[in-house]
């Protein structure tokens, strides 16, 4: 009697891309997922089965698991919606629009104490809840998580009451929730308010009510960016950072650092999200699982995992210089009265200006820093 030799496919590597926030900064990840879709065949499913995203990252990451079956279209889908992109489409940018919003916020904290004064906000983002309201269609995410295209999306917002970093996630059944200190991640349907959650820019956008909890920016209470993805499981992680290189200040003599430059700064220490410490810790963590015996690794639920990181190769702030004009006169009398310049503060404009040709800029940017690293990141995914 013969016995049958059965084989034995190993399953595929889980493959998490981790995608970081910065407001219309995000472009510039489009244009590397635009580079690498390049890379497969038209019908190919995506590399990615996790997806996790942060702020503006979070509705790069939410759009394209939404497409998880098709890869080149869903980021030919984000590609199109980026590059139309407007500031009236994110923000209410008109005189009339921005008054009226300020004045709401005053009136409402001159009412009495038992009316409920709204999340206070300088910029009123209602268009961009209508926007994400008409471009996702969040059913297609169940539906790619039922057909094994999908195996996770997180989406990471803070929690102002209890100033803990909660992770929303949606994926398959063996992915369970966590409790740590500081973070927890929490499963759920992922709707717009979650990614309104996850992008609300503390004091320029307004949080986001969910549930009795207050949510803001996930960069903010994030200590641990790479979290999220571990925790489902994932073995290899790319991730798309938006902190360009460091350059140096262009005043001959320094001078004192007003309120525009802090919150710049501020801004840049949010979304840095702490990821150069964590991947420091993650490298620690895998010098210590190849020295130990396989079994020993398994006992201890350790595991190697690989993680490819890409930022961009040039700073923001001259292109906000070029394209500073593009943006709506009335956006730009305000960032005057709040004392911001231009020239002097480019970094906090580099996360206000949804324009065209900025956005469009940054998007070439991003698809020519993967064709430099072509070679690396191929080898990284596998791409024959």
């Amino acid at each position: 009697m013969k016995k049958k030799n059965k084989s034995t496919k190993s399953a595929p590597q889980k493959v998490a891309l981790i995608l970081s926030g910065g407001g219309a900064r995000a472009a510039y990840q489009v244009g590397v997922l635009k580079a690498i879709s390049e890379w497969y065949p038209r019908v190919h499913a995506s590399p990615f089965t996790i997806y996790c995203g942060i702020s503006a990252g979070a509705l790069n990451a939410t759009s394209l698991a939404c497409h998880s079956s098709s890869f080149r279209l869903g980021v030919k889908k984000l590609s199109w919606l980026w590059s139309k992109l407007h500031t009236k489409d994110v923000f209410s940018s008109s005189y009339g629009d921005i008054l009226h919003h300020l004045g709401r916020q005053g009136f409402a904290r001159m009412r009495a104490q038992y009316h409920c004064a709204p999340p206070f906000g300088l910029l009123d983002n209602r268009p961009l809840r209508t926007l994400l309201n008409n471009v996702i269609n969040y059913n297609k995410i169940e539906h790619q998580i039922i057909n094994k295209h999908l195996h996770g999306l997180a989406i990471t917002a803070s929690n102002y009451q209890t100033s803990k970093s909660v992770t929303f996630y949606q994926g398959q059944p063996e992915i369970k929730p966590w409790v740590r200190s500081r973070a927890i991640g929490q499963q759920c349907q992922i709707t717009t308010e979650h990614l309104l959650a996850s992008s609300a820019i503390p004091i320029v956008f307004p949080a986001s009510q969910i549930g009795h909890g207050y949510y803001g920016d996930g960069s903010v209470h994030q200590i641990a960016p790479l979290r999220p993805a571990l925790k489902m499981g994932a073995e290899k992680l790319l991730i798309i950072d938006l902190a360009p290189p460091q350059t140096k200040s262009k005043q001959a003599v320094p001078s004192a650092p007003g309120l525009a430059t802090l919150g710049g700064h501020l801004m840049d220490a949010i979304f840095a999200d702490t990821l150069s410490a964590d991947l420091e810790h993650l490298d620690r963590m895998n010098n210590i699982v190849s020295s130990l015996d396989s079994k020993k690794a398994e006992n201890l639920a350790l595991r190697q995992v690989s993680a490819f990181h890409l930022s961009p190769s040039s700073p923001f702030e001259p292109l906000v210089e070029k394209y500073y004009s593009h943006m709506p006169i009335a956006v730009r009398g305000l960032m005057r009265l709040l004392g911001i310049s231009p020239v002097e503060d480019a970094a906090i404009t580099s996360y206000l200006l949804f324009e065209p040709k900025y956005i469009n800029h940054l998007i070439d940017m991003g698809y020519q820093d993967a064709q430099n690293r072509r070679s690396d990141l191929t080898a990284f995914l596998s791409i024959e």
